[in-house]
């Protein structure tokens, strides 16, 4: 860095162009040299140009308005520029601009230092030898043998190099015979350039462009490889078009060496009122299967505004189709989708005011089956009417309406109409440390069946529901660990009672038993859906305590259980169900907590108090110290279904070393669900990663793959992406974000 000396030499404010030229100065005609060599001189200058010139020097020299001359740690300063060297000459007629040793040229979005230069600072055109470049405010820097530059924020480096490291830490850059950088689009370009990564050469472009900011760019974007057991080694190019700046489409050729070429195209948009994306992917002839195999998918959302009734207007539509039950497990590259069964097919038209909302909609399903674990398709509702209605303070009460129309629709099962009408009435009575909240509703169902689907008849029912709600929040000051709470007890006691009716020859739609928890204990219908009402004379009985830091109004610790007991015996059931005479539910209990710093706990528990033994329980535990570390380990049982374990980890070894790695295992299946193993590579301007991934998709078959990717900080990502499978992988994975060369200001600025 050049250092100035504590002493201010000279300042002097030129008007270019004015009668004087450069300066003016009693006993003095112009034409005449002007050297000044002293501590302080302060020359006035009629200043007619809105734009003034500043130099500063040891040494100045002015040949009338012509020229002027500057050397010994000269600086001159103009128009948002400023230019450092040992000797500066400028002529004022023509805006040229000489400089020579040290040179160091300071724009407002850059800095350039070499040997000589040559500018002209009016038209902002000019050249460097052996240049060395920063981009301050976009974080890129390079060097070259020669610097052209072409107007403002726009030069063309001859045998140049780029790169988004820091100072002496060229881990990668981009080198070529031309590198145009065009900062009024933030785009870079190069020919004949190749991409260098630790001195090894990745490959080749006669022409290559590169974004020199987080903005979207037309282009080819980085290759993918990757490999699989099912597909063999793959690469994909993909083709990115930002056709506007609410719109874009990429287009992906993707070849896999054991299936053939696949096309992958994806179209989004965006507006302030509709928003959405078309995916199309086409494989023509599959050379495993023989067949051509296809993806199609669209959603799209509409805001259609406001109507004369201060409702707001909204449309929906979700697509999906392929063209056969193995598509995803075959040929996705997004792992979540792998074990997807249902694709929904979706319309909707809402509309929502502060009365309620109301929506109509078409729904039906695609379902992937698994031949080994076939599964009943869900029904298609062609058409679902739907209106949830409320309005408070109603003399003092709530008032609710929840009514429904649906035609339902499927192959096998029976079909039918279905109509649903809820009023309801709550009156709600709260104070600061209790409430009760009675409720009455009736419940009317129509159905209406198809006779060419079923013997099921047309039938009607309606059920009074009446149900009392309450609670207690209790508070105290306490201590724990060490540190001081606010502890709650929170009791709470939820009484619903619903006549018998017998539902036995009513059709069963979309109503199941859902698993109890502390949201379903404390509803009136032990069912979901509205096929089956259950009898109900019943009352559930829950308490919770809370951990609060006084301090923050974080809760740190939360502990519940709850559990209903039935006053009669249950007699609606489910078809093929038998009757529940248990008198009481399964006890819920839950446990979550953040009571050390980094740590999480949370863990639930079933426990059937009839039958002495553990039905489900949850235990998990989440260990971040820092961001980029993350550990966890859950238990996941259920005692007729499964019983799991699943540790995942990113965790920094040092030196910006990271492991990655997961492990979910099935005791009862006696095999691994998922497994992955890899590691992580962080530096300021460039990442590294490798996972091996192995994954269950279907009953019996499981699908490996290999992910291998480096990224470079501010240019692109080369290899196959695992960001999304480590994510999904590993709760609480963080991505790296690599830093870009800093902006550094080399040369200090005169304050004058």
């Amino acid at each position: 860095m050049r250092r100035f000396k504590p002493r201010l030499v000279c300042a002097a404010l030129l008007a270019v162009g004015s009668a004087s030229g450069y300066a003016q100065s009693s006993g003095q005609s112009p034409g005449v040299s002007l050297r000044i060599e002293t501590d302080l001189i302060r020359i006035p200058v009629e200043n007619d140009d809105q734009v003034p010139l500043f130099v500063d020097a040891d040494v100045i020299r002015g040949r009338g308005r012509e020229e002027i001359e500057a050397e010994g740690d000269a600086i001159l300063r103009k128009r948002g520029q400023a230019v450092f060297g040992d000797f500066i000459r400028h002529n004022a007629a023509t805006g040229d601009l000489v400089a020579q040793g040290n040179v160091v040229l300071v724009q407002r979005r850059n800095e350039v230092l070499g040997p000589y230069l040559f500018l002209n600072i009016d038209r902002q055109t000019g050249f460097m030898d052996s240049p060395v470049y920063r981009l301050t405010e976009l974080g890129g820097r390079g060097k070259a043998e020669r610097m052209f530059f072409e107007g403002e924020d726009r030069f063309r480096a001859e045998r140049g190099q780029f790169t988004t490291c820091g100072p002496e830490h060229d881990d990668w850059y981009i080198r070529a015979d031309e590198l145009l950088i065009d900062q009024t689009r933030n785009v870079g370009t190069a020919r004949n350039a190749s991409l260098v990564f630790q001195g090894v050469p990745l490959f080749y472009s006669p022409m290559l462009t590169f974004p020199l900011a987080s903005e979207r760019k037309s282009g080819f974007l980085a290759p993918t490889f990757s490999f699989s057991g099912r597909n063999g080694p793959e690469i994909a190019t993909p083709y990115y078009w930002a056709i506007a700046p609410n719109m874009d489409y990429t287009v992906t050729p993707r070849m896999m060496v054991k299936r053939g070429l696949q096309i992958g195209n994806e179209f989004r948009y965006l507006d302030p009122g509709y928003s959405g994306e078309a995916r199309a992917e086409f494989l023509p002839s599959d050379r495993i299967t023989q067949d051509s195999r296809y993806l199609f998918a669209l959603q799209h959302t509409h805001r259609l505004g406001l109507d004369r009734f201060g409702g707001n207007w909204a449309g929906l539509i979700n697509m999906q189709k392929v063209s056969d039950d193995l598509y995803f497990r075959d040929l996705s590259t997004r792992i979540a989708l792998t074990s997807q069964s249902n694709l929904n097919r979706d319309a909707m038209l809402a509309r929502s005011d502060a009365f309620g909302t109301f929506f109509i909609r078409s729904q039906r399903f695609q379902t992937l089956q698994d031949p080994l674990a076939p599964i009943t398709p869900p029904y298609a509702r062609l058409p679902q009417v739907y209106y949830l209605g409320n309005k408070l303070d109603v003399f003092g009460t709530d008032l609710g309406l929840a009514s429904e129309y649906v035609s339902f629709s499927h192959p096998t099962l029976p079909n039918g109409q279905r109509m649903v009408v809820n009023p309801s009435v709550t009156l709600p009575l709260q104070t600061t440390f209790g409430f009760v909240r009675p409720k009455i509703a009736l419940h009317h169902t129509r159905y209406m069946m198809d006779n060419r689907t079923t013997t099921l008849q047309d039938a009607t029912r309606t059920l009074p529901i009446f149900s009392i709600d309450s609670g207690v929040v209790l508070e105290r000051d306490t201590s724990m660990f060490g540190r001081g709470f606010t502890q709650t007890l929170e009791p709470r006691l939820f009484y619903s009672h619903i006549p018998f009716r017998d539902q036995s020859r009513l059709p069963v739609f979309d109503s199941a038993l859902p698993d109890p928890n502390f949201v379903t204990l404390f509803q009136e219908n032990l069912y979901s859906g509205s096929d089956r009402i259950a009898d109900a004379n019943q009352v559930t009985a829950g308490m919770v305590s809370r951990l609060i830091d006084p301090d923050t109004g974080a809760e740190r610790l939360r502990v519940g259980i709850a559990q209903r007991f039935y006053l009669d015996s249950l007699q609606v059931t489910l078809p093929g169900a038998p009757e529940r005479g248990r008198s009481k539910s399964d006890l819920i209990g839950s446990f979550t907590g953040q009571l050390w710093s980094g740590w999480t706990i949370d863990a639930g528990l079933q426990y059937s108090t009839t039958l002495s033994s553990v039905e489900r329980t949850v235990m998990g535990v989440r260990y971040v110290p820092e961001p980029g570390m993350v550990f966890n380990a859950s238990y996941r049982y259920s005692r007729t279904q499964l019983e799991q374990i699943d540790l995942s980890t990113q965790w920094r070894l040092g030196r910006g070393w990271s492991t990655l790695a997961r492990y979910n295992y099935s005791f009862r299946d006696r095999t691994i669900l998922e497994g992955l193993a890899g590691f992580q590579y962080d530096d300021d301007c460039w990442s590294f990663r490798f996972v091996a991934n192995r994954i269950a998709v279907a009953t019996q078959q499981a699908n490996t793959a290999f992910f291998f990717q480096i990224e470079l900080g501010g240019l692109s990502k080369v290899g196959s992406n695992p960001i999304e499978l480590l994510r999904r992988s590993i709760p609480g994975y963080t991505e790296t974000e690599l830093n870009r060369a800093q902006p550094v200001t080399t040369i200090p600025y005169p304050m004058r």
